[in-house]
């Protein structure tokens, strides 16, 4: 062995010798000194505005700095490093068809959101949203317009509905089911996706599994001859734009009437119904297995704060949360962990989302009184149940 391994060996001991030599006491001071190296204090952040700590004499992207002041000026109260915790829509890919668009936030843009993946896409009148399937079960609400929805049952029956603004539908994984954009303009709708890794890309669609079986094959199993099956799609649709449909009574007789009727609901009229909770603040609506009873994986509180009211302190003690900021013009979430806290403002179109950390994870959020009452879901996938106690304004 040459004389620099055995320097080097040395060292190595001496310092393994010096940490095992240290007290407990050293060792406790050692770690929090280094916590405290990274974490902001409100000491600090006091007087650091109070001076010109804060300044920045390079580039800024002032409206976006604007629309996010917890972040790039964080409060005093906030400490240490919760990570990213929020994604807007208005930060990703549409993908834009004749018909419509859409684009989503998943565990891919926003990392904290294991359990729950969602989307945004709009359909004009007439268009559809083709007949598809995935592996994740598919809660949705009505932002802005009509919509007509159709879903296939495995014993054969059918489910045609109409939903309008602030109605939900539910479609467990593996059922086809088609979206069509209804008079006078369409539609807008929020889906959400019981898997954090779900893509909007990756559904099953019919007109790929038409396009890519044998016209031979299809001609045996449909009964008709090749000529009658050239009009078929060659290509996946996905949105395509189409003639509006008839009257929903008609659609439903098309389809063989009351004996093809599925007894199965699986819509939900949420804005329509009356307030689970009603305070000088706000009010909630909440919508879960109990009272939805297909919803089983996916649970929702439609949560409306007046001016000047806040959402109260509260935690979930079975559930992650992830909340949509649908009209929200102006107001601040705050949330703490075991240690570490954030606060943020923030405007519409903003996903948040949380899982529980060992049940400490807490969070309120109120409504600027510069803005009018806002909106915002919080959803929940907890089986389908969100519990009540925890449920107040």
């Amino acid at each position: 062995m040459n004389e620099e391994k055995k320097e080097k060996m040395m060292d190595a001991a001496v310092s393994r010798r010096s940490v095992l030599g240290m007290g407990s006491a050293a060792l406790a001071a050692a770690a929090f000194a280094g916590l405290s190296a990274h974490a902001q204090t409100r000491e600090g952040a006091q007087k650091a505005e109070g001076d010109h700590s804060t300044s920045n004499p390079g580039q800024e992207n002032r409206p976006l700095l604007a629309e996010n002041p917890n972040s790039n000026t964080p409060p005093p109260t906030d400490f240490g490093d919760v990570g990213p915790i929020w994604y807007s829509y208005d930060l990703t890919k549409k993908r834009v068809q004749e018909g419509g668009w859409t684009h989503q936030v998943t565990q891919r843009e926003l990392p904290s959101s294991t359990e729950l993946a969602g989307v945004n896409m709009r359909l004009t009148a007439g268009s559809f949203r083709e007949l598809h399937w995935h592996t994740a079960d598919e809660w949705s609400i009505m932002l802005y317009g009509n919509a007509r929805v159709t879903l296939l049952n495995p014993d054969g029956t059918i489910f045609i509905d109409d939903v309008s603004k602030g109605d939900l539908w539910y479609f467990p994984a593996g059922y086809p089911h088609s979206i069509q954009g209804l008079g006078p303009d369409g539609c807008e709708f929020l889906l959400v996706f019981d898997q954090g890794m779900f893509s909007e890309d990756g559904t099953m669609l019919i007109s790929e599994w038409v396009a890519h079986t044998p016209p031979e094959v299809l001609s045996k199993n449909f009964g008709l001859p090749e000529s009658a099956l050239t009009g078929l799609p060659t290509g996946s649709l996905y949105i395509f734009p189409a003639d509006l449909p008839k009257s929903l009574a008609e659609d439903r007789a098309a389809v063989g009437g009351q004996k093809m009727q599925s007894s199965i609901q699986y819509t939900f009229k949420m804005e329509a119904m009356a307030p689970t909770k009603r305070t000088t603040g706000g009010e909630i609506r909440i919508v879960d297995s109990h009272n939805f009873p297909v919803s089983k994986n996916v649970a929702a509180a439609l949560n409306t704060i007046k001016p000047g009211g806040m959402r109260e302190l509260h935690w979930h003690p079975n559930a992650s949360e992830w909340q949509f900021w649908s009209l929200c013009p102006l107001g601040r979430h705050v949330r703490w962990t075991s240690t570490p806290t954030m606060s943020a403002s923030f405007h519409s179109m903003l996903v948040i989302t949380w899982k529980t950390l060992a049940r400490l994870t807490w969070c309120f959020w109120s409504c600027s009184r510069r803005a009018k009452s806002w909106t915002s879901l919080s959803i929940n996938g907890s089986g389908g149940f969100l519990p009540k106690w925890f449920i107040r304004i």
